[in-house]
C-alpha cells in the first residue's frame, strides 16, 4: 500500500472495511443462531440483550407541535471516494 496514491489507498481501505463488516455480520448471525462455537483460542464471545430507548420526534411533534426551536445545528466534513472506471485516463 505504501506505493499507492492517497486517494487510491482510501478507496482500498474503504473496500476492505466493507468486506470486513460483511464478514462481521455473518459471524454475528452465526453466533446469534447458535451455529458457531463461542470459544476461540484468543477470544470468547458472549451474547446478551440490552434495552434501548430512542426519542420519537414524529410522535413528540404530533403531541406538542413544532420542535424546531430545539434543533442544534452542526457541521461535519465528508470525504467521498469513487473508483475510477478507467484508471489510465487519470
Amino acid at each position: 500500500m505504501s506505493n499507492m496514491k492517497p486517494a487510491d489507498e482510501l478507496l482500498f481501505v474503504r473496500q476492505k472495511i466493507k468486506e470486513l463488516k460483511a464478514r462481521e455480520e455473518e459471524l454475528k448471525n452465526g453466533f446469534k443462531a447458535g451455529d458457531l462455537d463461542e470459544a476461540g483460542d484468543f477470544a470468547v464471545v458472549s451474547i446478551g440483550n440490552r434495552a434501548t430507548k430512542r426519542f420519537d420526534r414524529k410522535a413528540a411533534e404530533e403531541k406538542h407541535g413544532d420542535l424546531s426551536d430545539f434543533d442544534v445545528a452542526g457541521e461535519s466534513t465528508v470525504i467521498n471516494v469513487e473508483e475510477l472506471e478507467n484508471p489510465d485516463a487519470a
